[in-house]
């Protein structure tokens, strides 16, 4: 069975024109619980694949173009092939080099009969992490490792684990009212991990800065357009966590130390506040029960809020192996965002004119 390439693999542009014959003739190809839409002479006009590592699932949309049948006067297909719970899996790239890009569940389909031409289908779905955001409950573990519990819940799921272990076991997990997907979101921005479905396999990952770039890119070459946006609204000089030991009800607290730079930039927006006033200082009262859980959800929240400095969206000509969670290096901006960034959201899309890939990036360094 074919897998999503979620690696550390950095691809040379160069080599990828060539793979990809120049990135001449755009292509796709879609299955639906293993049959193929193109032997089966589906035509399918638009595609649009996305991937995410904010709160959500990867999506796709397309629409089918000859589904009606204007004799029998219905729809050909439709509750069979395309139908609501179906697995489905789409391949993108050009001639006969394709690359899966998506692998979920068709979770929806709109048909439109317009006042002029033919009848159409939109189909929509979403990865597997959409099962996990039905299942809302509560939930108390004691003593397990954080990626322990993670493990068990993405069990629930039949679900392919790739879980970094977190090491240190904490004296109660509790997951209250929330969903599994949120739930263990949640328990990776407080370990400054990854969390994320992929395909039929659910990541946990320490994050790591100095991840290699999934490619390089140039403005005026290969990079078609890009903008940046620098913002330090929501920066912070110094950030606390305060707790209380359930014991001895003594009061503890930890402030974060430092930002973990992506890139080679001198200055973190934790640097730029520092500068204009020492009071730029954000104090969190918490429910850790230990010093060094204390120190972990500070550290975790100051890098989250780290990555908000630097924002930029930019568009290139499609190619398959860039996704979200991975980084990309840009240049040819000036030696200021001459820097690598974290793909936050990607979207493919193959339609008449031609392929296109769109991302959204964000860094914290300048």
């Amino acid at each position: 069975m074919a897998t999503i390439k979620f690696d550390s693999t950095t691809y040379v542009f160069a080599d990828l024109e060539q793979k990809y014959r120049h990135f001449f003739a755009p292509a796709f190809d879609i299955s639906v619980d293993g049959q193929s839409f193109t032997l089966q002479k589906i035509a399918v006009s638009t595609v649009t694949v996305s991937s995410t590592t904010d709160q959500k699932s990867d999506s796709f949309q397309f629409r089918v173009e000859n589904a009606y049948d204007a004799v029998a006067r219905q729809f050909k297909w439709l509750g069979s092939l395309i139908d609501v719970g179906k697995t489905i899996s789409i391949k993108m790239g050009y001639t006969d080099k394709l690359e899966l890009v998506f692998d979920g569940i068709i979770t929806g389909f709109t048909v439109d009969y317009p006042s002029e031409g033919q009848p159409t289908i939109s189909v929509q779905g979403m990865d597997r992490s959409c099962l996990m955001m039905r299942t809302v409950t509560s939930n108390l573990w004691l003593n397990k490792k954080v990626s322990d519990v993670v493990k068990e819940i993405g069990g629930k799921y039949s679900l392919q684990l790739n879980v970094d272990d977190t090491l240190t076991p904490k004296p109660s997990i509790e997951q209250m009212r929330k969903s599994d997907f949120h739930f263990l979101r949640d328990l990776a921005e407080e370990t400054n991990h990854d969390f994320f479905v992929l395909g039929q396999k659910l990541y946990f990952r320490k994050i790591n800065p100095s991840a290699s770039p999934v490619i390089t890119l140039m403005y005026g070459k290969n990079l078609k357009s890009y903008s940046v946006s620098v913002d330090i609204s929501k920066q912070v000089s110094k950030l606390i966590y305060r707790g209380t030991d359930p014991q001895s009800w003594e009061s503890f607290e930890a402030t974060a130390q430092g930002v973990n730079k992506i890139g080679n930039n001198g200055r973190t927006g934790q640097d730029i506040m520092a500068a204009l006033s020492s009071n730029t200082i954000e104090t969190v009262y918490s429910n850790a029960s230990s010093q060094a859980e204390a120190q972990e959800l500070a550290n975790s929240m100051l890098n989250e809020r780290a990555m908000e400095l630097v924002s930029g969206e930019g568009e290139c000509i499609g190619i398959p192996e860039i996704r979200a969670g991975r980084h990309i290096k840009v240049e040819g901006l000036g030696a200021q965002f001459n820097q690598p960034y974290v793909l936050c959201a990607v979207t493919h899309t193959i339609n008449s004119q031609g392929y296109t890939t769109k991302f959204e990036v964000e860094g914290n360094a300048i």
